[in-house]
Formats: structure tokens, sequence, C-alpha cells
């Protein structure tokens, strides 16, 4: 099976996300509940975009022989309009309300006004574009958006951006889903905790190896906007069972790591096959044993214990549950560049790659994590066809597929 039909049959996984209302200030990083559309247009007013003067058809016309224009009023931005009588000008400066029968707004450097003090009583203007286009440095209303626009759609993970956007329309609160919790137990006696190091702080004990799992995907489910719940397990199936019977009352999706292929302690699959869980091989790599189920109502991924097929498993089948699309609505096109990249006969294959300065991808001579730790970008390269037209390899300009990690 490939990762993108796993991703589609575990898609029912997803957590269901009560929404809540949530302050803008503080909305960055949550996801919106619900199309969010513009309740009003942005600008809702014609505005200056510059600062300068508004004239009607009668005073350009004036200017452009070379007459005085006389000043008959001065709005600042944040100020309420001035009238703009027929032949005459208005100061304006950048952002302010223009009057109704203005047609441009001319630059005070294309004037003999001073840019800074009161408002003169007349200018005459210097130079003009032949002809004036038709609304001049005035922005109409809805440049930007109008009312009933888009402005978030659902499911969209809210930016800094976005509180801008939000902020600039006057909404103060926005309807997110829940943070999500995602439960993590790394498992194995293997496993040697950051907090259970000797003197030197540097070296595990005899036979068994750094915890570098659970700090990985908690990174990794912070930066899906989840709260990560972390936890560790022996290969003890009671102590599995223990650990994800507390998850229940905590986590809204568990995923564990280890455990999962055909040996002797296999503690994940001897725990929860067949009752709670189904396991199989991917033809993906990394990251081939994968599983699924749920604990009672609590779902449940399983991932391996190599922490490069845990860490790209992850990004590829947690993301989509996370962001709420499948593998395939999710990859991104780019261009790859340097040495070419051999296509596997039996899996895709799947490979760290950086941008370039011109926004080409280089993938990375190998895919362990020290390779995904500098890498911008997981490639995706397809398995071979066997073809009859030689060499399939992913070759420099080919257009590849990839996501973010």
């Amino acid at each position: 099976m490939d990762p993108e039909d796993y991703s589609e049959l575990i898609a029912d996984l997803a957590p269901d996300l009560r929404p809540e209302t949530t302050p803008v200030r503080n909305a960055a990083g949550r996801t919106t509940a619900s199309v969010v559309t513009a309740p009003r247009a942005v600008p809702d007013f014609a505005a200056s975009a510059m600062d300068g003067f508004a004239l009607d058809e009668a005073a350009l016309a004036s200017a452009r022989n070379g007459e005085t224009i006389r000043v008959v009023g001065d709005t600042p931005a944040g100020h309420g309009v001035n009238v703009l009588q027929p032949g005459c000008a208005v100061r304006v400066m950048t952002g302010a309300p223009v009057p109704t029968d203005s047609e441009a707004v001319v630059p005070v450097e294309l004037t003999d006004a001073r840019q800074t003090g009161p408002a003169p009583y007349a200018i005459k203007i210097d130079s003009l574009p032949s002809p004036v286009p038709p609304g001049w440095n005035i922005r109409p209303i809805g440049e930007d958006m109008n009312r009933g626009d888009i402005v978030l759609p659902a499911g969209e993970r809210i930016t800094a951006a976005g509180v801008g956007a939000l902020a600039m329309l006057g909404i103060g609160e926005v309807e997110t889903l829940r943070t999500p919790r995602i439960g993590l137990i790394v498992t194995g006696d293997e496993i040697h905790g950051a907090n259970q190091t000797g003197e030197t702080g540097t070296e595990a004990t005899t036979a068994s190896i750094f915890n570098s799992n659970l700090p990985m995907l908690a990174a990794a489910a912070r930066g899906l906007g989840a709260e990560p719940i972390e936890a560790t397990s022996s290969d003890d199936a009671d102590e599995l069972l223990s650990v994800l019977t507390r998850m229940q009352a905590e986590a809204d999706l568990v995923v564990t790591t280890g455990g999962i292929s055909a040996g002797a302690f296999e503690v994940v699959r001897q725990a929860l096959e067949p009752d709670h869980s189904t396991f199989r091989r991917l033809e993906m790599r990394p990251g081939s044993p994968q599983g699924y189920g749920r604990f009672g109502a609590l779902p449940m991924i399983h991932l391996p214990g190599t922490p490069q097929g845990a860490f790209v498993a992850f990004h590829l089948f947690v993301g989509s549950l996370m962001t709420g699309q499948n593998l395939r609505q999710r990859w991104r096109k780019g261009i790859l560049t340097g040495s070419g990249l051999r296509r596997h006969g039996n899996a895709v294959t799947f490979r760290p790659g950086t941008f370039t300065e011109s926004g080409e991808i280089l993938a990375a001579d190998r895919a362990r994590l020290p390779d995904f730790a500098t890498a911008d970008v997981i490639i995706r390269i397809p398995r071979a066809t066997d073809s009859p037209q030689g060499d399939e390899s992913l070759n420099a300009g080919t257009v590849i597929d990839y996501l973010e990690c």
C-alpha cells in the first residue's frame, strides 16, 4: 500500500475538536472552525494613497493651464471628509478620506506647497501625467477586501498576518478549534530518558539509547498547533495498557513509536493486536511498519521506532489528520537540482531536501535523522515502474512532490 492510500484509510481517526471562541490577539497558531468573512469593506471609504491634494476635474484642467488652485480644506487621517468646492483642492494625508467629487490626489511633491505645516491658501502644480489616470492615488472602497469576501477558510491555521487581517476588519474574536492534545508514547526497554543519564550527562547506559523520539515528536506536535502529552513505556504490555488508559482522559489522539514490527518483543503489537489495532507494512522507506486503531474511543497511530521513520511518518500521517487533508492534497510542487535521485523498485522513498537561493530543491545524500535536522522539506521519490526506457532517476529540472518539515 502506498502512503497516500494509507492516509485515506486512516482519515477517520482525525480528532473531532469542538469550536471555541478565541480573542484575535491570541489566535495565532490556532485553526479556524468555520469560514471567516469580511463584515465590512477595507477601506470602507475612498482614501488617499498619498500625502497631497484632492482635485476635481475642473481643478485638474486649471492645473494643466498653470493656474493657481485654491485650497478649501485640510483632512488629516482619521478625520471627517471635507467638501470639495468645484475647481478647488483639499489637502489630504495618506489614509484620509477624499471628497466625493475627487478625480485624483496630486502628491505634495508635485506642487509648490510645503510638505509640513499648515495647509496653504493656494497651490500651483508643477507637473501632471498626461492623461491623469482615473482615481489617481485614490484607494477605492473595497480595494483590499469587500464585504462578504472570505478572509480565512475553515480549517486554516491562523498566522500573524491572519491576525492582522482580522484586526483590520475590527474583528475581536474568532471561532477556532480547541487546541488538540496529542499523546506521545515512546516504547522500548532500550530507551534511555534524558533525566536518566550518568554523571557525565552524555552517555547512555550499556545497551540503551537516548530517547530522541519523544522530544522530537513533541516539537513536531507543537509545530502543528497541538499540545503534546509525553509518556514512555517499557516492553511490558501491561505497562503500555496502563499508559493508554491514562491517556483516554487526556488525549484526542495517541501516537506511539516502536514495538510494531514482527519480532519477539514488539510490545505495541502484542498489547493491541487484534482487538484494538491493525498493523501493516507500507511500500515506503523510511517508515515501512505502520499501525492504526482505537483504544476504546481514543484514536491511535503507531509509528516505527527508528527516529527517521518516526519523523517522516509523523509529518505524512499525523500531519494529514491534524490539517484535515489527506496526503495527496498536501503535496507541493518544486524543481529538483543537483545530482539525480534513484527510484526504488518496490517502494516510495523519502529524502530530506533544502531550498537553494534560486528556490530549487537540493536533496541530501542520505535520509538519516541528522540529514533531516538541516532540511526544509521531505522529498517524495516515486517507485520505479520497470519501464523499458532505461534510467528512471529523478534528475535536475524534474518537477517533484515535497512537504515542508
